[in-house]
């Protein structure tokens, strides 16, 4: 059984998932600036600076991953103890729960990675 990709994503954290967006919007305005800097064949350093940007978005992507796993965890972890006793449906649940954020983000990180590695290449080489 999989669950639906709309649960998916609303059963993330609302606010790491706003960041998340807002991060790889930036990525995505900044790589269509490098594709634009690159068909007017500017300089290498307006693309340099465009994957620099893109790459920015990346790495703050993975660190709310990190962040929203450790706080989810910590969340399910509080909630089982508050139970006062260790139910495996509660644990699993619980633990798929705050598994939903960081795998999003790392989807994005790589989708970030991957923008930041296309068209690189000067046209004038």
């Amino acid at each position: 059984m999989r669950m639906p990709f709309s649960e998916f994503i609303t059963s993330g954290d609302l606010k790491f998932i706003i960041a998340f967006f807002i991060f790889s919007g930036w990525a995505i305005v900044h790589f269509f600036k490098k594709v634009k800097a690159r068909q007017q064949q500017d300089d290498t350093h307006q693309i340099l600076h465009h994957n620099s940007k893109i790459n920015h978005a990346a790495f703050w992507i993975l660190i709310l991953s990190v962040l929203s796993l450790l706080l989810g965890l910590m969340h399910s972890f509080y909630f089982i103890g508050k139970t006062g006793g260790i139910a495996p449906g509660l644990i699993f649940q619980g633990v798929s729960y705050a598994l939903i954020t960081p795998v999003l983000g790392i989807c994005l990180f790589i989708c970030c990675k991957t923008l930041k590695g296309t068209f690189n290449e000067s046209s004038s080489k």
